[in-house]
């Protein structure tokens, strides 16, 4: 099987290395390696859409990397998209481009550790028009995993809640290192005693030099998310309260 996957960072090329042991695999990169997925559209039989989509100026999802990788692959070729994508924008796709295979499947890779993220691979979500083939697809590469499928929107909404819950766990305890330093008491040991619940766990409780959240996927997800909420006249404002604080303390 020959698979384009579109977008070579940290996600595309976890998928590529991975995938390339099992398939024919294609790299479309216009800004990397100066290819896109028009290039190897007379042998593709699906795709992968690993592009990045960024903040936009409004804050919002910036989907036009998505939305140029649709575009540019013919209308019955299955399209896997591992981008983070928003509601709106996932609106936009099936209004705009409702002929096409189009199937989601929200990545939770960090980009340190890629590889070794997607090959422990244990579960996977899938929700869109084609399912079944990229369960088979990932089937001859995972032995052991689980396939949920849901809705698009259920998926963007735990791909963004996970994010988003885990950028204000970061504030929060940024916020209780401070007033632990008011009062000269030990911020490492009172986290380590509230991470031994089992319920909160010792993830994202750490105070770097930097202070509060930072890195590819945190800033841009709340931005993202607050302003899908307030396109929907919905409210979020305790991750709000997270992210002005967290404007206020990054370094």
């Amino acid at each position: 099987m020959q698979i384009t996957i579109a977008g070579y960072g940290f996600v595309g090329k976890a998928h590529a290395q991975i995938l390339k042991e099992y398939y024919d695999i294609n790299i479309a990169d216009p800004i990397l390696l100066e290819t896109t997925v028009s290039d190897y559209v007379d042998e593709t039989e699906a795709v992968i859409c690993c592009v990045s989509t960024p903040q936009a100026d409004d804050g919002s999802c910036d989907m036009t990397n998505v939305y140029n990788v649709i575009e540019t692959t013919p209308w019955a070729t299955p399209i896997l998209i591992k981008s983070t994508i928003s509601l709106e924008g996932w609106d936009y796709i099936k209004n705009n481009y409702p002929d096409h295979n189009i199937t989601f499947s929200p990545e939770f890779l960090v980009a340190a550790t890629a590889y070794d993220d997607f090959r422990t691979t244990k579960h996977l979500y899938l929700g869109g028009d084609g399912t079944a083939l990229w369960t088979d697809v990932f089937s001859n590469v995972f032995s052991d995993v689980t396939y949920e499928e849901l809705t698009v929107p259920e998926l963007i909404m735990i791909k963004y809640g996970r994010n988003t819950f885990l950028a204000t766990k970061v504030a929060y305890f940024n916020q209780l290192h401070d007033v632990c330093a008011v009062k000269n008491i030990n911020f490492d040991k009172v986290a380590v005693g509230i991470g031994q619940d089992n319920r909160i766990g010792t993830s994202h409780t750490q105070i770097t030099a930097q202070r509060g959240f930072g890195g590819h996927c945190f800033p841009k997800d709340t931005s993202a998310m607050l302003s899908t909420s307030k396109l929907y006249t919905a409210t979020m404002s305790i991750l709000e309260s997270a992210v002005v604080y967290n404007n206020k303390i990054r370094k």
